[in-house]
């Protein structure tokens, strides 16, 4: 079963061999490296996990049913944090193959909230005479 993004206003950017993702309904981010950065990049090309999977096996000659097992864990953990959703398959399927170095260490994410305030402002509706952003004046 292929997969698709649940996060209606989740965008990811991809720097080298890293992804962050940006969740704007929660604030809350995550990093991506190495595999998981590259299953991240299956899972948008519209590939299935046993794709995926199998793609990252070819890449590093690695054990694909540890593989296999491996990327189903994290994606397991990307549906229970609500990233993704299990969809159909996109017939129009980008093109995609993991670009990976080494051998395949198991994928994971980090997640981040320390920025929740800063990625939850609207700098349309929070301005006012002072200027953006208008905050609450914190008791110290």
């Amino acid at each position: 079963m292929a997969l698709t993004v649940s996060v209606p206003l989740l965008i990811s950017q991809q720097f080298d061999s890293e992804v962050v993702l940006a969740n704007y309904q929660n604030g809350v981010y995550y990093n991506l490296d190495g595999s998981a950065a590259q299953v991240w990049l299956g899972i948008k090309a519209g590939r299935t996990v046993e794709e995926i999977a199998s793609a990252c096996a070819a890449a590093t000659g690695g054990d694909p049913a540890s593989i296999a097992q491996q990327v189903q864990a994290f994606i397991d953990s990307m549906l229970a944090e609500g990233l993704i959703a299990n969809g159909e398959a996109d017939p129009r399927a980008e093109r995609w193959s993991p670009v990976l170095k080494d051998e395949f260490a198991a994928p994971e994410f980090q997640r981040f909230d320390n920025l929740r305030e800063l990625l939850l402002m609207d700098p349309v509706h929070d301005a006012g005479d002072e200027g953006w952003p208008l905050r609450e004046p914190h008791e110290g």
